[in-house]
């Protein structure tokens, strides 16, 4: 094709982003991006009773926070605008009025009881249950009565018994025989349009060049270029992509992990993983390698290197993919984002706790596998009232009142040690241990729960050096006063 490369992304404000959705939007981003041409974003609200404004700032919202950012769209203008199905009606009618002129179109006066009984009869004489045309060969006197009795039509597209082919990027060339699509319903009988045809009508008015969705949309791309030849339209160049599925190879549901892009920023997962992710379901790189950043992915992205197998959506692989993304942060920029994470988990911070923060962080992060476990891992550094519960020590070679005795040289240990830092710790720590003749781990552990609360959190000694001398020599003494309790228990 020698037009220029624009591509759309059309959702409905029916619901969040899908992850689906998003999987779509980041193929045709990336094809924009790499042929420097322009993704524009279309909203699909012409079902009025289901889409929700707020629904439509949840799209936006989406697909900014995966840095998916487009160059025409409602919200940004763009020369083929309006970029609204329902601000659009105008133009969809004319294309309804030119198909209903050209006889390529008619109205159809049939009721809803007379297409379920010949739905019911096909179904019954075991045939495709498919509209007939029946609606085609009402009489003027018939379709008066009708009219006269209140029928309401819908536009119906005169589909002639004849093969349908396209060639498909991904797929191929696909056929479907002379008797596979009915007269299809393109408008209510106020001319609004569904569907298919305003896709159609958009699609061609916005100069798109490539329509690049799923493999669910199929059946109607046969549909849409009956359309385009009626119309007289070139069709833009069709790529389907592979359906997303679970690891049974069904249908991906909600019992096999979050739908909507919003629920994967609140679970934690940065949006470098998610596309990192997206992009492996139905493309690959031609090599071993699994880490791409968007931009490299701007250099790498190939329609021809889309799969036409299913893509099947493990949440493993996600996790890995979260978990890596999390370790090549910058920690600056780490801190910066799991700062709301950790907020929101319940971790009391004010503004000046933000180096006390990134120090603790620095310590977690090789443990920290989505950012909204933040608060979880970390909130022993920020809780100031911390009672160490010592009944987690294990008394096996040493008592209650020994481990006691042992932590009154630790607290001393704490007040004098100079500098308060990881090496120093550790080697006044491991000569209090010789001393006592007992084995380092032996006194590392109730240290470690007393000054934590816990017994697995990062490397001892760097945890206290961030602690800090004062909220270690407290927690101490709350430890010694709980083991006297437990002594005399």
């Amino acid at each position: 094709m020698t037009q220029p490369i624009r591509v759309r992304m059309a959702p409905s404000p029916t619901g969040d982003l899908h992850v689906g959705s998003a999987r779509t939007a980041l193929f045709n981003y990336l094809m924009a991006r790499r042929a420097g041409g322009a993704f524009v974003l279309r909203i699909e609200d012409t079902d009025a009773q289901r889409s929700d404004p707020a629904r439509e700032a949840g799209i936006y919202d989406g697909l900014r926070w995966l840095g998916l950012n487009w160059d025409e769209g409602p919200d940004v203008g763009g020369p083929y605008g309006p970029y609204r199905q329902s601000e659009r009606k105008d133009v969809h009618r004319e294309a309804v009025q030119q198909l209903l002129a050209n006889d390529d179109a008619y109205y159809d006066y049939t009721t809803a009881e007379e297409r379920a009984a010949e739905r019911e009869q096909q179904r019954a004489e075991g045939r495709p249950q498919r509209y007939s045309g029946i609606g085609r060969h009402f009489s003027a006197a018939e379709v008066a009565e009708r009219k006269a009795a209140g029928v309401v039509p819908a536009v119906r597209f005169r589909a002639e018994p004849k093969p349908i082919q396209f060639d498909d990027i991904v797929i191929g060339s696909i056929r479907v025989g002379p008797d596979e699509v009915d007269d299809f319903v393109i408008a209510r009988g106020d001319g609004s349009a569904l569907y298919n045809m305003a896709v159609v009508v958009d699609d061609h008015h916005m100069r798109i060049s490539h329509a690049v969705r799923g493999k669910d949309h199929v059946s109607n791309t046969f549909r849409q270029v009956l359309l385009y030849e009626a119309l007289g339209w070139t069709p833009p160049a069709f790529a389907h992509l592979p359906l997303v599925v679970n690891r049974r190879r069904q249908k991906f549901s909600k019992r096999d992990g979050a739908q909507w892009v919003g629920e994967y920023r609140t679970n934690g997962y940065l949006p470098e993983a998610l596309v990192n992710f997206l992009i492996f379901l139905g493309w690959a790189p031609g090599d071993e390698r699994e880490i791409f950043s968007l931009a490299e992915l701007v250099q790498e992205f190939r329609l021809e290197r889309v799969n036409r197998a299913d893509a099947v959506f493990d949440p493993q692989r996600l996790d890995h993919f979260n978990g890596v993304w999390i370790r090549r942060l910058d920690l600056g920029d780490l801190a910066e984002r799991a700062w709301s994470y950790a907020t929101a988990g319940g971790l009391k911070l004010s503004p000046d706790q933000r180096g006390y923060f990134r120090s603790a962080l620095e310590l977690e992060y090789e443990r920290l596998s989505h950012l909204n476990r933040t608060a979880e891992l970390m909130d022993f550094f920020f809780d100031d009232e911390l009672v160490p519960d010592m009944r987690q020590v294990r008394y096996r070679r040493h008592s209650a009142a020994e481990t006691a005795q042992a932590l009154e040289l630790v607290a001393a240990l704490v007040d004098e040690a100079e500098p308060f830092d990881d090496p120093t710790l550790e080697a006044r720590m491991r000569a209090l241990a010789s001393d006592l003749d007992w084995k380092a781990g032996d006194l590392f552990m109730p240290v470690r729960i007393a000054v934590t609360g816990r017994r697995a959190t990062p490397p001892l000694f760097a945890t206290m050096e961030v602690l800090g001398r004062q909220r270690c020599r407290e927690r101490l003494q709350r430890a010694l006063t709980g083991l006297a309790e437990l002594a005399t228990a």
